[in-house]
């Protein structure tokens, strides 16, 4: 593991804190008007193996715990906490990698649906979860959004 300390407290400091302050925020704002949803971005790097990738993975657990334990202390103020956790989504930043065709054959070979996700997945799932009629009573979970990767 090559890991280093002020690499992880670069990495807590971006997601875990991040979400902390932002969550704070948006709630004094959603209190006011009776309520609201927040929704946090995670990743399937918290339930399988990805190398280099030991920092993230945990930060991304971090954060859907802090959702959980956010969305018990925000529930009274009819404040809904959850998270979408992507799995492997094809992005101009994953398209930039030198290996990206072989990540993407490998992802599409992996998916039950032999496609690799796009950010219209994620955004459909976190829009599901800030619609009020279709997830009013849903707090503190995460929904993952993987095409199936993360089984198979």
């Amino acid at each position: 593991m090559r890991l280093k300390p002020k690499g992880l407290n670069n990495i807590y400091t971006a997601t875990v804190l991040a979400f902390v302050v932002g969550a704070q925020e948006a709630a004094k704002r959603m209190q006011k008007i009776g309520g609201g949803a927040i929704v946090s971005l995670s990743s399937t790097g918290n339930l399988v193996y990805m190398p280099n990738y030991a920092g993230h993975g945990n930060s991304k657990n971090a954060v859907e715990t802090m959702v959980k334990y956010a969305a018990v202390d925000l529930g009274e103020f009819n404040i809904r906490v959850n998270a979408v956790s992507g799995g492997p989504i094809d992005t101009d930043a994953l398209k930039a990698f030198p290996d990206y065709m072989e990540i993407k054959e490998k992802v599409e070979e992996q998916s039950p649906l032999k496609r690799m996700g796009n950010p219209n997945d994620l955004a459909g799932a976190a829009y599901f979860l800030c619609d009020e009629t279709q997830s009013g009573w849903l707090t503190g979970q995460t929904i993952v959004v993987d095409g199936g990767t993360t089984f198979k």
